[in-house]
């Protein structure tokens, strides 16, 4: 599917990824660019790691530590209120 984050359009791909591997976000600036998240995931796990590589999307600036921390917060706070995949 394709998504839009921060004026720039991914596609987001759930897909076979290396089992250490959660998630993938090319950078803004590559032409074709693509989210990969393992396919493999499932309910929190899948929330977070999509959440994780959205908020990549939307600041390539930021550090890892800080969009580990946000995408956890995020995901919980969703997850609470009701958030399952469908």
């Amino acid at each position: 599917m394709r998504v839009k984050v921060g004026n720039k359009y991914w596609n987001l791909l759930f897909t076979e990824l290396d089992e250490e591997t959660g998630g993938e976000c090319d950078s803004p600036d590559t032409h074709g660019k693509e989210i990969r998240i393992a396919s493999d995931l499932k309910n929190q796990d899948r929330l977070e790691v999509t959440i994780h590589e959205l908020l990549h999307a939307a600041d390539w600036s930021k550090d890892e530590e800080w969009v580990e921390g946000v995408a956890e917060d995020i995901a919980r706070a969703l997850w609470k209120l009701g958030w399952r995949d469908s």
